[in-house]
């Protein structure tokens, strides 16, 4: 941790604790054949994040065509491990939100961002074949979980990061100027300060950056070309273009060629070009 973050996060003088739902859900077992009552039970005690998990369950990236009001049913149809990371990720997007505030990269936009990333990231990861397709998800939805740090208790400080931004690349480059760190620091910060799982820290951390990662590479190197295909062609996480700069080392990491890359972005846009990306 650099001195500017310090000093940053010493100003948060209230964070919010890793929501109690997350925690329950992250003791459950990655395993189908647990009852489905017991997630079911957890994640209906949040009437919020329940409302949530049955809006995301039932998009069309799980090929839903009659939309369900019932936790139990969207555990059954689209799997329990898929149900699972939809409720922790959604639990602790949640858990951040900023009250309606409007700035550059305001809640909502960031939310639906962050969701959208989960999912192409378990559409690609099943391209690819890379053996991660179900834990992807939710690495997806969180890996941005720094731009919520920074919306919601530096707001103001971060209008100057579109300011600098006119005379600069990306948005990263505009973070680095403003603050001296990017989302990804202190999305990382808030990631260690939660405990959670270090495949999710090292996402945060290297989603820009995957060839900097020691562990977990394959996870991050998915994230980062997800979070690509998303900003670029979806919903980025602010309503200006943030030009997130890609990677060249991510396709080494997972043994593609940029035709290949052309190709899976094509394959995947295709199939999601009817989606509605908001939760």
């Amino acid at each position: 941790m650099n001195d500017s973050l310090r000093q940053y996060v010493e100003k948060i003088t209230k964070l919010p604790t890793l929501p109690m739902t997350a925690q329950e859900i992250l003791g459950l077992v990655d395993d189908e054949r647990l009852p489905v009552d017991k997630l079911e039970k957890i994640i209906e005690n949040d009437p919020a994040i329940s409302a949530k998990v049955l809006s995301v369950a039932n998009s069309a990236y799980f090929g839903v065509k009659s939309p369900t009001r019932e936790l139990g049913s969207a555990i059954m149809r689209i799997g329990f491990n898929n149900v699972k990371n939809i409720a922790v990720g959604v639990s602790l997007i949640t858990v951040m939100e900023d009250g309606g505030k409007k700035s550059i990269a305001d809640y909502q936009r960031v939310f639906n961002h962050s969701v959208s990333v989960g999912f192409i990231s378990r559409m690609l990861a099943k391209e690819i074949k890379c053996g991660i397709s179900d834990e992807i998800m939710m690495d997806g939805m969180l890996h941005d979980i720094g731009f919520l740090v920074m919306i919601r208790y530096f707001s103001e400080d971060y209008k100057k990061v579109i300011e600098v931004y006119q005379d600069n690349k990306n948005i990263l480059e505009s973070e680095e100027a403003v603050f001296e760190f990017t989302h990804a620091d202190i999305g990382h910060w808030l990631a260690e300060k939660w405990t959670l799982p270090e495949n999710i820290k090292d996402t945060v951390l290297y989603h820009h950056k995957p060839s900097l990662a020691n562990n977990n590479q394959k996870h991050v190197a998915v994230i980062h070309q997800a979070d690509y295909i998303v900003s670029k062609n979806m919903i980025a996480p602010s309503r200006q273009d943030p030009n997130f700069p890609f990677e060249q080392e991510s396709l080494e990491i997972l043994g593609l060629t940029e035709s290949d890359f052309t190709r899976l972005e094509e394959k995947i846009l295709s199939s999601s070009n009817s989606t509605d990306f908001s939760w």
